[in-house]
């Protein structure tokens, strides 16, 4: 039996109603075993030294198909910066997945789910929606149904450079198809055309657009503040809106004016990949560092990468706190500091508080390993 307990941590994870009291966890091959205070310790000892226990973060945009062309190696943009699992967005077409699966998925340390390009190559190129040669339904569908175990849903890009001529059509197509296997489609929105309003009219529930808060034309504000229309029966319906930081679709401006309006986002993530690990994106603590300085709490910013995102894609045992689940672990700590980070467009905003990553446990079967960092 390989066991390990944390000590003298203050516990986070909001949906089992833990808010930061200090506790104990004893982990029993992967697993988190019990929950509580005076734990007697077994096994490996690390003591939290009073920082934040929260469970592993979940990084719902990522690219990591080396062979697609924004993509960089899983536990690059996963262990490596904080992230116990990550799921990719859309790099893996029906032709790509299998060889994305065998020497990727398979091989990282980083847990890794799939979301399906509906377009059968993926991102090897780009422009992937511009000629509906490129899309083959049935191989998407059979692609998913095959491998129930990794592939979480679909996604498609939204974007005048993405789609050319052929506007909403391709992702019409990916909404039915998604629909039709009962799971969710994201879609990248981004450069105008589409409008965004458009494509929430394609989406249903479940559904969740990325980039929604990008200063582009076309988004997700009125010229007033207000939020569109489209957006507001979206949520209505069910449909979810994700941060999707990347390298030019994340405004500190439209966060905060949203914000202002009561339109917060559903989850966060960072869309990292090849261009942007390096800044302004470089993690998923400095992801949420910028919302909690924009005015998101430290709670929900934690719940926004762990436990929503779970829930979201049905990843069962992972994402929270409690006995039974997985055992993904970030221990982290909120600063006071002075700091000035950008956006997506160049803007710059101060942090008042930074969230650092200390140490990270992972478990893969029924061993648990653990990364110091700082």
């Amino acid at each position: 039996m390989k066991l390990l307990t944390i000590r003298n941590g203050r516990l986070l994870s909001p949906c089992t109603g833990l808010h930061g009291e200090f506790g104990d966890i004893l982990v029993k091959d992967g697993r988190i075993a019990e929950v509580g205070t005076e734990i007697e310790p077994q096994g490996e000892i690390i003591d939290a030294e009073g920082r934040f226990v929260t469970p592993g973060f979940i990084d719902i945009h990522t690219h990591c198909y080396p062979k697609a062309f924004l993509g960089l190696a899983p536990d690059v943009l996963g262990l490596d910066r904080g992230a116990t699992t990550i799921v990719d967005a859309g790099s893996s077409g029906a032709d790509t997945y299998d060889d994305f699966r065998a020497n990727y998925i398979d091989t990282a340390q980083t847990k890794v789910f799939t979301l399906l390009n509906i377009s059968r190559e993926g991102l090897l190129r780009g422009h992937e929606l511009d000629d509906p040669a490129k899309v083959d339904v049935e191989s998407a569908k059979a692609c998913v149904l095959a491998h129930p175990d990794n592939i979480v849903g679909l996604k498609a890009r939204a974007s005048a450079s993405v789609v050319g001529d052929q506007g909403l059509e391709p992702i019409a197509i990916a909404a039915r198809t998604a629909h039709e296997l009962g799971r969710p489609l994201m879609v990248h929105v981004g450069n105008y055309p589409p409008a965004l309003g458009e494509v929430i009219d394609l989406l249903d529930t479940g559904d969740i657009i990325t980039h929604a808060y990008h200063g582009k034309p076309g988004g997700i504000l009125n010229e007033d503040g207000s939020i569109i229309e489209q957006a507001v029966k979206g949520r209505q319906r069910g449909v979810r809106f994700d941060v999707g930081h990347g390298v030019a679709s994340f405004a500190f401006k439209t966060f905060q004016r949203a914000m202002d309006a009561g339109f917060d986002c559903d989850s966060i993530s960072s869309d990292l990949h090849v261009e942007n690990w390096g800044g302004p994106v470089f993690d998923m603590a400095t992801t949420l560092s910028k919302l909690i300085a924009c005015g998101e709490s430290f709670e929900d910013a934690v719940s926004k990468c762990t436990s929503v995102p779970a829930r979201y894609f049905g990843l069962t045992g992972l994402g929270e706190i409690a006995a039974g689940m997985v055992a993904d672990f970030n221990i982290v700590s909120l600063d006071d500091c002075d700091e000035s980070v950008q956006d997506a467009m160049g803007e710059s905003v101060t942090l008042s508080k930074r969230l650092t990553v200390h140490t990270t446990i992972y478990s893969r079967g029924d061993s648990s390993a653990v990364l110091n960092r700082a």
